[in-house]
């Protein structure tokens, strides 16, 4: 799935509060759905997606109807256990807190696979961050409520205990900025590259109150199908698209292809190796199909596709063209046949 997509079971949230808190009826949802062409059956459907084009606008409508610019921390305060998505079900029934974040961070592409989340045990303390893909993908009272959300049933079905150190967003600071200490207890950050939790790592052992292994392992064998069918991208296909795009830097290594998928170099490491892959043989492959490629185009000079490799000298380029291929490129160029 290319598409940028979001569970339904977000929208179904959206939609309950504007209803039950007096500002839908069922006439006045009925035009918003055609407004937002979407149509009613796809409510009820559980596995169903929701463009973020679609979501976002949904967002929008809320706000407007409701004259709340804080409309994400108030719906983010509000959980329905009949509401609640797969990833969330599959996080009150796991053994600790510390494995429901990890299942969280990997399955969240299920909730929102415009977002990839990134978890770091720092100590005393532990962050969870929040990565928007593109910047046109933030939005602000989705990330709201999403946070309250992450604190609302932490203490519902944890422990109501835990208590947050620190919590920084993306956007600037709002009017309503006070009701973010209502509603998270702790410092906020605003305008930060990253939306974070910050919290103690002693809440990791904390168990859900009621978590059941068998609903867990049976919700788990069910995500993960989904999850192997929307999303089949391998880790070696999203290193190739960040070398790809880097390679006329020059700086394409292992540290910065693991930042750019705000995971550790030893996670990176771990990850290629499931799919049989080793770094520095993937970057060779890469620059090798990127210069079989572009040699093909004579309005570029070999020290120009020198450059666009990432090579500093067009004698690297000829050797490493020279190793690939067993001849120079200038001889190999000279013997391509006319088009």
């Amino acid at each position: 799935m290319n598409e940028t997509t979001v569970s339904i079971s977000s929208a179904r949230s959206v939609l309950h509060y504007l209803k039950t808190h007096g500002f839908l009826c069922d006439e006045r949802q009925a035009s918003l759905l055609t407004k937002l062409s979407l149509a009613p059956e796809t409510l009820d459907d559980k596995e169903a997606r929701l463009s973020l084009s679609t979501y976002y606008r949904l967002w929008e409508e809320a706000e407007l109807l409701t004259n709340d610019p804080a409309i994400g921390l108030h719906i983010g305060q509000n959980s329905y256990a009949d509401l609640m998505g797969l990833v969330g079900n599959i996080l009150v029934h796991s053994d600790d807190l510390e494995k429901a974040i990890e299942q969280y961070v990997r399955l969240f592409s299920l909730v929102n696979n415009g977002i990839e989340l990134n978890f770091d045990r720092q100590g005393r303390f532990s962050i969870l961050e929040f990565h928007y893909h593109k910047p046109e993908f933030y939005c602000r009272a989705d990330m709201e409520r999403t946070l309250a959300l992450a604190i609302l049933r932490t203490h519902q079905y944890v422990n109501d205990e835990v208590v947050l150190k620190k919590v920084s967003v993306a956007h600037p600071e709002p009017e309503y900025s006070s009701e973010y200490q209502k509603v998270f207890g702790c410092p906020v950050e605003f305008d930060k590259k990253v939306c974070s939790i910050t919290f103690s790592s002693r809440f990791l052992y904390f168990s859900p109150k009621q978590k059941n292994p068998y609903i867990q392992s049976a919700l788990q064998g069910y995500a993960e199908a989904i999850h192997t069918r929307l999303f089949k991208r391998k880790i070696g296909d999203k290193v190739k698209d960040i070398v790809l795009e880097e390679l006329p830097s020059g700086k394409v290594d292992i540290d910065m292809v693991a930042q750019r998928l705000h995971m550790s170099r030893q996670t990176l490491y771990r990850k290629l190796k499931k799919e049989s892959l080793i770094f520095q043989e993937l970057v060779e492959d890469i620059r090798r199909e990127k210069a079989l490629e572009v040699i093909k185009d004579e309005s570029l000079s070999l020290s120009e596709i020198a450059f666009v490799l990432g090579f500093s000298e067009l004698s690297a380029f000829s050797r490493a063209f020279k190793r690939w291929t067993g001849t120079r490129p200038k001889q190999y160029r000279n013997e391509l046949p006319d088009e």
